[in-house]
């Protein structure tokens, strides 16, 4: 089991102070956290924002600072030196795909080839209005980024044709250090969603409201993986776990260990946690980390 550590929301235990998720990363790294990750909104539409908060229970405010991910993993980069760096999910398709192929490219030589990149749609309109991008046809366009940037992560020269997009003859350097940057897709589990990953990505970034009938879902991605010619068992599957709580409403680091131990019997390959999740003060953090460590004892 892979444990990972989602730096999401992390700041409001430093009163706002993001410097210290850095220091935070940078001990993670040092105590042996797998990979550290954070989350992606640009930006939110009020009305939008209000409903989610209804219809899905989105954990969010409005007020909640959403720190650019590419821009924060940069700087984590530069502060870790083992653990992997990734996004839960990065709505790719509100970026260009050569812009996309140049910013992953760029993290991943600056932090040694550790970048393992969670990818989706996202559920906002407006936030793609807000940056001129297409809703329209975004699942098939988040295949066409991940090819296009598959492309000119190999090839010098690229040429690609896509949906709204095409370049020819055209050079996007320096490459990866990674020969293949591994790529999550976070969408509901389906055949047609399983099939989209099997072609193009490598994993699964599970929301945590797909979780009903999880060990289900794993092995229908796995079976989508052989029946597109690939290693059933190279499918990455990563959840995000809040902890569970005692009947007084206590945080039982117990009881969470034994349901992430239950949750990877049942397929998940790397577990997240969110400190912010586990009423962590800063003085208390340091011992979090090591429990969330700890758990790769217990295999």
């Amino acid at each position: 089991m892979q444990v990972g550590l989602n730096l999401l929301g992390t700041e409001a235990i430093y009163g706002g102070d993001i410097r210290s998720v850095l220091d935070l990363a940078a001990t993670a790294d040092r105590t042996g956290i797998d990979m550290i990750t954070t989350g992606d909104h640009v930006g939110f539409n009020a009305t939008a924002h209000a409903q989610r908060l209804v219809s899905d229970q989105f954990p969010f405010p409005l007020e909640h600072p959403w720190f650019e991910p590419l821009a924060l993993m940069s700087a984590v980069a530069a502060v870790t030196q083992n653990a992997r760096l990734g996004m839960s999910v990065l709505v790719a398709t509100l970026r260009p795909a050569t812009l996309l192929a140049k910013q992953l490219a760029t993290l991943d030589i600056v932090s040694g080839g550790r970048i393992s990149i969670g990818m989706g749609v996202g559920w906002q309109e407006a936030e793609y209005t807000a940056t001129g991008m297409p809703f329209d046809g975004r699942f098939g366009r988040l295949e066409q980024t991940v090819e296009a940037c598959r492309e000119l992560w190999t090839a010098a020269p690229a040429t690609f044709a896509g949906r709204g997009f095409e370049f020819e003859d055209f050079y996007c350097l320096p490459h990866p250090k990674q020969h293949r940057v591994p790529i999550q897709f976070g969408m509901a589990p389906s055949q047609r969603n399983f099939d989209r990953i099997a072609r193009v990505a490598d994993g699964w970034s599970v929301n945590p409201n797909d979780m009903r009938g999880f060990a289900e879902s794993v092995a229908l991605l796995r079976a989508t993986f052989a029946a597109h010619g690939r290693d059933p068992e190279s499918a990455e599957v990563h959840i995000q776990l809040n902890p569970s709580r005692d009947s007084s409403g206590t945080v039982d680091l117990d009881a969470t260990a034994e349901a992430a131990h239950r949750w990877h019997s049942a397929g998940a390959t790397t577990i997240a946690f969110l400190p912010s999740r586990f009423d962590a003060d800063a003085n208390s953090i340091p011992e979090l980390i090591d429990w969330m460590v700890g758990l790769k004892t217990l295999n």
